[in-house]
C-alpha cells in the first residue's frame, strides 16, 4: 500500500498521521504550507477542491476528510484492534463516537477558535463566542461522563475513536479545566509513542 499524506502540523492532519503511526504503516509525508496559502493554489485544488488539509492518497486514489481517512484506515487492518469489527458489540458505540466528534464536539470549538483567533479581525463576531463555549461545554460533559470509569472511549482498549476525540479535546486545553477526567485522558493520550511520533 503506497500512502501519501498531505500534511500541516497543528491541524486535523494529525488524526490520520497519528493513526498511521499506531498502525505502523509506512507513508510519505508531504508538507503543505496551509497558512501560507498553498492549499488555495490551482494545483492543490485539483487534489482537494475544498482547499483543506489533510488529503490522503492511497495507491493513487485520493481521499479527503480526516474522519473518513481514520475510519477507512482502521477498518483495513482489523488485526490491529483500532476499530471493533463490524459485528462486534462495541461497533455501535465506536460509530457513535466517531460521528459525535465531527458532528457535535468539534463544530462549536472550531467556530470559537475561528472567531477568537483565526479569522481576520474585521470578520470576527465576538457575540458568538459565549454561545460557542456553552455548546462546547455541553459536549464536553457528555464525553466526560462516558470516560468517568474508562481509560478510553470504548473502555480499556485504545481505538481510533480516541484519536478523533483526543485531537479535538487538545485544541483548547483551557476548556477542560472543569473536567479532570478529560485532562487525565488527554495527558494519557499524549504519552503514546505514536502520538509523539506524529506531532511533528
Amino acid at each position: 500500500m503506497d500512502i501519501k499524506l498531505y500534511y500541516t502540523p497543528k491541524t486535523r492532519a494529525l488524526r490520520p498521521r497519528w493513526l498511521l503511526e499506531e498502525l505502523g504503516l509506512p507513508y510519505k509525508l508531504i508538507h503543505i504550507d496551509l497558512f501560507g496559502g498553498e492549499t488555495r493554489t490551482e494545483e492543490f485544488r485539483k487534489i482537494n477542491p475544498n482547499a483543506c488539509i489533510p488529503v490522503m492518497e492511497v495507491d493513487g486514489q485520493v481521499m479527503f476528510e480526516s474522519g473518513a481517512m481514520c475510519a477507512w484506515l482502521a477498518d483495513q487492518f482489523p488485526d490491529k484492534g483500532l476499530a471493533p469489527k463490524l459485528n462486534a458489540p462495541q461497533r455501535m458505540a465506536y460509530e457513535q463516537w466517531m460521528y459525535y466528534v465531527t458532528a457535535t464536539l468539534e463544530p462549536p470549538i472550531w467556530n470559537y477558535l475561528q472567531h477568537r483567533l483565526i479569522l481576520p479581525k474585521e470578520q470576527r463576531v465576538p457575540e458568538i463566542l459565549a454561545w460557542d463555549l456553552e455548546r462546547y461545554d455541553l459536549a464536553l460533559a457528555v464525553v466526560a461522563e462516558n470516560l468517568k470509569d474508562k481509560a478510553y472511549m470504548l473502555g480499556g482498549q485504545f481505538t481510533t475513536a480516541d484519536i478523533m476525540a483526543g485531537t479535538t479535546l487538545m485544541w483548547r486545553p483551557k476548556a477542560l479545566s472543569g473536567y479532570p477526567v478529560l485532562q487525565d485522558y488527554t495527558k494519557r493520550l499524549k504519552q503514546r509513542t505514536a502520538y509523539l511520533n506524529g506531532i511533528g
